[in-house]
């Protein structure tokens, strides 16, 4: 999982989200500057968690571990997670395109066998019992507490600040 966790902090926050779910697609652009600034302030340790909740979830999953496999950066990562949101809303639904549309936005990526990290993902997803996205995950020592909804994660994320 350490190509999807940024970050030192003490609270590890999972961040359960599809490409194709408006809620998702609203919420992260609203919360970029803030995980930005929790991760260089050491407060959390993040990963996202890519949840195939729609049928071309799976392909941009794998494009975005692509990517991070070419450049491992808190950054990258969200320019990255903007830029498929902008290819899911666009409804692009081939690798070909896809691969297109990311070169047009100079986004690389580096292609690897993504089902070591896929099994850990759904483990994630089973343990946590993902069923909605957005959610998110804070686990800080024992206690794990879950939270769905823009503005639910959006508050609580503000909070540790």
């Amino acid at each position: 999982m350490f190509l999807l966790s940024f970050g030192k902090g003490k609270t590890e926050a999972r961040l359960y989200s599809d490409y194709f779910c408006s809620a998702c697609k609203t919420l992260e652009p609203n919360i970029e500057y803030l995980l930005a600034d929790l991760v260089k302030r050491n407060i959390i340790t993040i990963t996202f968690i890519d949840t195939p909740l729609h049928k071309q979830s799976t392909l941009y999953a794998r494009y975005f571990l692509y990517i991070l496999n070419s450049k491992k950066e808190i950054g990258h990562a969200l320019k990255a997670r903007s830029a498929l949101f902008e290819a899911a809303q666009q409804n692009i639904a081939d690798k070909e395109k896809l691969e297109a549309f990311l070169a047009s936005k100079k986004i690389k990526f580096k292609p690897f066998d993504p089902q070591p990290v896929f099994a850990m993902l759904q483990h994630y997803l089973r343990s946590d019992r993902i069923r909605a996205t957005p959610t998110c995950v804070l686990i800080n020592g024992d206690k794990k507490d879950f939270y769905q909804g823009g503005p639910n994660i959006t508050k609580i994320l503000e909070s540790l600040k």
